[in-house]
């Protein structure tokens, strides 16, 4: 509470001047300049804020004046205009109609151009990022969406676990990274290829929005309201469209840089934006380019967080504590005779990632005759991230090589993670209809590069670094889409239909033999008898000799067996109504039939309806269902990695859903993710530039898709097929993709602005907060595995889609402007988070689970910036200002490191500052 009073006093230091300011009526009419008719409905407000006014039937207006120097108006089909107020009391104005009324993007959730947030049946938030970019410590799209958005929650990669660590996955409502759809300019991306293990979004594939850089958007709409039957798959919690800039004339340059107080995870971030008209007639084309870096960063937490406590030299580390004869004493002396301590083995891998980012994204658009035109968005991405994992100890003798590593080793994995996309399209006016084709390409590569690390079962022949393999993930999407606005059916109707044709595609690439073979096997012989007593040799199979852990450390290559090509396509049709039944009454409705190739078809639809009382006060409601089909990846994928059950490495088979141990273990074939949606919420502007909106939530899901917990290779209750897994992969346990649970959310979400012009300057107030409950309401236990309740729907796999990420997250924020100063201040409350670990799988029907709980934090942001000269401003600021490490519980687990921060909660990195130039020429 101290921290938060003292946030409310900096900004009653910035409120010192007098608001209001004696009151003006100002009056005139607009007319249209090409036949100099009136314009009734256009737009009239004060340039800064919400306060304004709309001409009549006559082009008449009137207005109240308290602040402010310019008027704006605009209206559909015409250039908007500013004048200067000064001391003129009556205008005449005549709006130019526009010379291409095509470069509108639409408002997404609904296919009506004339629809906007204040004025949508369900909630949209519409984000400006110009001020954030310029005043906000945060630089990449899905942290700033962190600290603005209630219902978002994004964290760095790392707690996504392995090559997941790469990505900065979004959430909408609590619910997964699959269960919400991104869009660019109103048009479908393509997703990571990309499975998360073992982190947030266990078992699920997402999109990288980080591989767009953020000098390319103009704004973010966020609509928080189930779309599927708009939009089709993922669409259960939302949508997120990212909306390029298309201006011109204008070179803007942006770099920052910040580093943590105790001197790690450093970050660096360069763009330039750039946009050249071509011709006369509203034809732009904007480009971005963008660099950045990420220093590697230390556990979150206090700077004791992942030391380890127990033997380190002594044979058998990884199985025992110490003892009467191998002692702590001992390692502390070879400690100090190697020059070294404890922390030389500290765990990094819940720490920010090293990388490099290097982004090309281009925006544009040409006119042809008539209303039409051409135009294309795309751009590549080039990336690279190192995650390191748990230091393997020199006493660990069946996974390191003393010859090799006298002290260990820690393993990193490499990612190169190129992205490509590519969208062209015409648009353009039919017979009053506004007609779009388009097509959209995408592609994700993932390499898969591993360093600093050892085949142990190859002994002194093991390379340290290996090729693991590579996958990828493609999209191609072909769209046709109508819409048309009827003013005179009652107060106005908007239809839309259209047609999709999509063609998904997933491949994994074997890595080099190194990073996974059994080095020690060896072929056994018994010796039988032919018919005519001949003696001859049969194989009886092979045997491992010493074992010693096989392929590369921290991640398995990608065998030939695991190496797949697979594609699907899908085929949809829409259509989409809204009636102004009166000036006051909405209705809309959409429905949507898609055809999957690989599981046949699905209907999904939606309505809703918004009553507009008076300007205070409206109230809106919506119901949709929903559906997500399985992605490509969650059918087909199969790899072997590392995790440590106290203190001991186990490799964990993540198994294919369409193999042969999955149907001998009684697990179907992956089906699609079915939702139901329901909202009710009130919109309200009580005053002038007060916007206030509160809205409730419940989304059902069925048959959600995820990881299974751990079956394990001592169960001898296991069918044969999948006993043969094991021998065959070498895999302690495995778990398969599986739809194994469903899920209800609860939720309630507010948001709020305040806007004050000052006589030289702004004030812009921002209050927002989502709070929800997820609960899984069913488990679905094959046949067969009923006692396997536990394991089907693991407590950390529970854990992740109900208490890993905060319930309740506030942020409140308030930018002030005056004269060449800009001040941001800014907190947010990220709310308690519970995770369970696994510790031990040695019973199958009763796996071991530790307990952390994060309590709730506040994390505040306070920037200065200055203008230099009026195009050039410099920023300071500082992240998490009062440091905060979070305060997390400490259960004492035996043969496990110092407890470290594996909940999902942002902050417990500590105080960042940061320093930034933003320049335009």
């Amino acid at each position: 509470m101290k921290k938060f009073i003292l946030f409310i006093s900096i900004f009653s230091l910035f409120y010192g001047q007098k608001i209001f300011a004696q009151k003006r009526t100002l009056t005139g009419t607009v007319i249209s300049a090409d036949d100099n008719t009136p314009l009734p409905g256009v737009s009239v407000k004060i340039k800064g804020l919400d306060e304004g006014s709309t001409t009549n039937k006559d082009g008449a207006f009137q207005i109240i004046v308290r602040n402010g120097k310019y008027l704006v108006f605009s209206f559909i089909g015409y250039e908007p205009q500013e004048v200067l107020i000064d001391g003129t009391k009556n205008f005449n104005i005549s709006l130019k109609p526009a010379k291409s009324t095509l470069n509108e993007v639409q408002i997404v959730g609904s296919h009506n151009a004339n629809r906007t947030k204040l004025n949508s049946p369900v909630p949209v938030d519409v984000i400006d990022l110009k001020p954030l970019l310029e005043s906000a410590p945060q630089t990449s799209v899905t942290q700033i969406l962190q600290y603005i958005s209630p219902s978002f929650h994004s964290v760095n990669g790392s707690n996504a676990g392995d090559a997941g660590s790469a990505l900065s996955l979004a959430q909408l409502r609590g619910l997964g990274p699959d269960q919400v759809l991104v869009l660019i300019n109103g048009k479908r991306m393509h997703k990571s290829a990309n499975v998360n293990y073992g982190g947030l979004g266990n078992g699920s594939t997402g999109y990288d929005l980080n591989s767009i850089p953020t000098g390319s958007i103009d704004h973010i709409e966020i609509l928080r309201d189930g779309a599927a039957a708009q939009y089709g798959s993922d669409a259960i919690a939302g949508v997120i469209n990212i909306v390029l800039k298309k201006n011109t004339d204008d070179l803007a340059v942006s770099t920052t840089g910040s580093v943590r107080k105790r001197g790690d995870g450093a970050v660096t971030l360069t763009n330039a934006n750039y946009g050249v008209a071509v011709g006369n007639n509203g034809g732009y084309i904007n480009a971005t380019v963008e660099y950045g870096t990420q220093a590697i960063a230390l556990q979150p937490g206090n700077s004791t967080a992942g030391l380890y406590n127990g033997p380190i030299y002594g044979g058998g580390a990884n199985t025992r504590g110490y003892d009467a004869i191998y002692t702590q004493a001992i390692d502390n002396a070879i400690l100090s005779s190697r020059g070294i301590d404890r922390h030389y083995f500290d765990q990094r891998g819940s720490g920010a990632n090293a990388g490099q980012n290097a982004l090309l994204y281009f925006n544009a658009a040409f006119p042809l005759k008539g209303s039409a035109e051409v135009y294309a968005f795309g751009g590549i991405s080039d990336r690279n991230s190192q995650f390191t994992a748990t230091y393997r100890l020199p006493g660990w003798t069946s996974r390191n090589n003393n010859f090799i590593y006298p002290d260990g080793f820690l393993p990193a994995m490499e990612n190169n993670i190129v992205d490509e996309s590519i969208a062209t399209g015409i648009r353009g006016k039919i017979n009053g209809w506004n007609v779009d084709l388009s097509n959209v390409f995408g592609k994700n590569i993932f390499g898969n590069r591993v360093d600093n690390s050892l085949n142990a079962s190859l002994g002194l022949t093991s390379p340290t670094s290996f090729d693991d393999g590579s996958y990828s993930a493609g999209q191609n999407t072909a769209s046709l889409d109508f819409s048309r606005y009827f003013d005179k059916v009652l107060k106005g109707l908007n239809i839309a239909f259209g047609v999709q044709d999509r063609v998904e595609t997933f491949q994994i690439n074997a890595g080099e033999l190194a990073s996974y073979q059994k080095g020690d096997q060896r072929n056994i012989y018994n010796v039988d008898t032919t018919a005519n007593g001949i003696t001859y040799l049969a194989s009886s199979g092979t045997t491992s000799l010493n074992g010693l852990a096989a392929g590369s450390q921290i991640h398995l290559g990608f065998q030939p067996a695991n190496a797949v090509d697979v594609s699907r396509s899908i085929t949809a049709g829409y259509a989409d109504v809204e009636l102004n039944v009166t000036k006051a009454w909405l209705l809309s409705a959409a429905g949507r039939e898609e055809y999957y190739t690989d599981f046949g078809n699905v209907f999904t639809y939606k309505a809703a309806t918004r009553y507009t009382f008076d300007r205070w006060l409206s109230i809106r409601g919506s119901v949709n269902t929903g559906f997500r089909a399985p992605d490509l990846a969650q059918s087909y994928y199969t790899s072997i990695s590392t995790t440590f059950q106290q203190g001991v490495g186990v490799d964990i088979l993540t198994a294919s859903n369409q193999s042969a141990a999955a149907r001998a273990l009684g697990i179907p074939k992956l089906t699609p993710e079915r939702s139901k949606g329901y909202a009710l919420g009130l919109t309200s502007e009580p005053v002038d530039n007060v916007e206030i909106t509160l809205d409730g939530y419940q989304i059902d899901i069925a048959n959600r898709i995820g990881n299974t917990g751990n079956f394990t290779s001592t169960d001898n209750n296991l069918p044969a097929d999948v006993k043969n897994l094991f021998q065959q992969t070498g895999a302690a346990q495995a778990n398969f993709f599986y739809n194994e649970f469903s899920t209800r959310t609860l939720g309630i979400e507010f948001t709020s602005s305040y806007k004050i012009l000052l006589n030289n300057g702004n004030l812009t107030f921002l209050l927002g907060g989502n709070f929800d409950k997820n609960e899984v309401t069913k488990v679905n236990t094959p046949p067969g595995l009923e006692a396997y309740k536990n394991v089907i729907l693991s407590p950390s796999e529970r854990a992740r889609v109900t208490t890993n990420i905060p319930a309740q997250k506030v942020n409140l924020q308030g930018i002030y402007n005056i004269d060449k100063f800009t001040f941001l201040a800014r907190t947010v409350y990220f709310g308690k988070v519970t995770t369970a670990t696994l510790l031990s799988a040695a019973d199958p029907l009763n796996p071991v689970y530790y307990y952390q709980t994060l309590h709730p934090i506040w994390v505040t942001d306070i920037s200065a910036g200055y203008k230099i000269t009026p195009k050039i401003q410099g920023t300071i600021g500082i992240n998490n200002l009062f440091n905060v490490l979070g305060d997390y519980s400490s259960p004492v687990v035996s043969g496990l490191r110092n407890p470290t921060i594996v909940g999902i909660q942002d902050g417990n990195a500590g105080i960042q500052p940061f320093i930034r130039f933003t320049a335009h020429f």
